[in-house]
């Protein structure tokens, strides 16, 4: 519970701490005691979710309901894989990584602590990966075949993680070529009050006027449903600004809406990228023609500025295999924007931020962030 609450909406740095999560996966030699840890972690780290969902759809027990059952689907995978022989603990960890990132447990399991090594090993990549899993195994087969490991062990490391954090914080580098802009306006993910829509339009049109920037980032859905109705404002943007934002576009052929980011300059605008998992339950409803698409394995990268970008819009941002994807292809700058308004008392914005910051941070890549909220 400490570790959950500690890791998670503070300071980059305790990020480092869910580490243990993985140790104490290989160490317990009880699977209700594994349950409870992971339980009370996943719970702790995603407090902020009870408070959000309750302002989303004002009903606490549903957000009390929902934020038990994620934790309790979140911690299954752990409790199901662990065993009681230790040789087949440390030969299933592999497993239980995959299981946390693929679907169906990937998509609704966040506060996932494999990006934390970043703290450790900034621009490591993939290599950092793999260096954390050695690490893991090694400090398990310390503490179980050394007695003295667990006496003199975990001070040691945790004078020399101190050390590291005091003298050599971690920081991630900003993309200086886009201003990326943080609001706090009242809007919803979709609505359909035109007249507050437009106001927020021209909200954001009047932010990037003023802005001495020629590239300018603005969060999910701040051009709200867009149409050609709302285009038509931006035509009047400078000829030497580009503006990327987030839209809802409707897909009349699938009865959809597709969450994206759209480039918009003084006489076009196109759809950039198209948010790949959007919320599952609430935006993505994959059995049925509502709800906003989800385009899971399409082209994560972009080109923004002539660099490959990798970009993230809000849900997507907490996971795991977004990031995996994307870093496949070997972007050189990170975009993310959400609109959290409705969150904005809670620790989401935080550990949104922190996540973003975690995998730019391992792969030495310049992060823009955008949010409303």
């Amino acid at each position: 519970m400490f570790v959950g609450y500690v890791s998670w909406g503070h300071d980059l740095s305790f990020t480092i701490l869910s580490l243990s999560l993985f140790l104490i996966y290989m160490i317990v030699d009880k699977r209700w005691l594994l349950f409870g840890f992971v339980w009370a972690y996943y719970l702790m780290a995603s407090r902020g979710f009870l408070l959000g969902v309750e302002s989303y759809y004002q009903s606490l027990g549903y957000a009390f309901l929902a934020w038990v059952s994620v934790a309790t689907l979140s911690t299954l995978p752990w409790a199901l894989i662990w065993s009681r022989s230790f040789k087949k603990r440390l030969l299933l960890f592999p497993f239980l990584l995959i299981v946390m990132i693929v679907p169906p447990f990937g998509f609704i399991s966040w506060v996932n602590p494999l990006p934390t090594i970043a703290v450790l090993l900034p621009s490591f990549g993939f290599m950092g990966i793999t260096i954390e899993v050695m690490l893991i195994y090694a400090l398990a087969l310390l503490w179980r075949k050394y007695t003295y490991a667990r006496y003199y062990g975990i001070p040691l490391i945790s004078i020399i993680l101190i050390l590291k954090i005091y003298y050599f914080p971690p920081t991630v580098t900003k993309n200086l070529s886009i201003e990326s802009v943080q609001s706090d306006i009242e809007y919803f993910p979709v609505t359909f009050n035109k007249s507050k829509e437009y106001k927020t339009l021209k909200t954001f049109f009047y932010k990037v006027q003023n802005s001495q920037s020629l590239n300018i980032l603005l969060p999910e859905n701040a051009l709200g449903n867009y149409s050609a109705v709302q285009s038509m404002l931006w035509q009047d943007l400078d000829k030497s600004r580009t503006v990327f934002a987030g839209a809802t576009i409707y897909n009349a052929k699938r009865s959809k809406n597709i969450n994206a980011l759209l480039e918009i300059e003084h006489n076009r605008s196109k759809i950039l990228y198209k948010q790949r998992v959007p919320v599952l339950g609430e935006m993505w409803k994959p059995f049925i023609n509502k709800g906003t698409e989800a385009t899971l394995f399409e082209q994560p990268i972009v080109q923004i500025n002539g660099e490959k970008a990798g970009v993230f819009i809000c849900y997507e941002q907490l996971l795991v295999y977004p990031y995996l994807q994307t870093f496949f292809y070997e972007p050189k700058i990170l975009i993310g924007i959400s609109n959290l308004y409705w969150a904005k008392d809670t620790n989401i914005k935080a550990i949104q931020k922190e996540t973003m910051e975690l995998w730019a941070i391992l792969f030495g890549v310049p992060l823009s962030f955008s949010v409303n909220g």
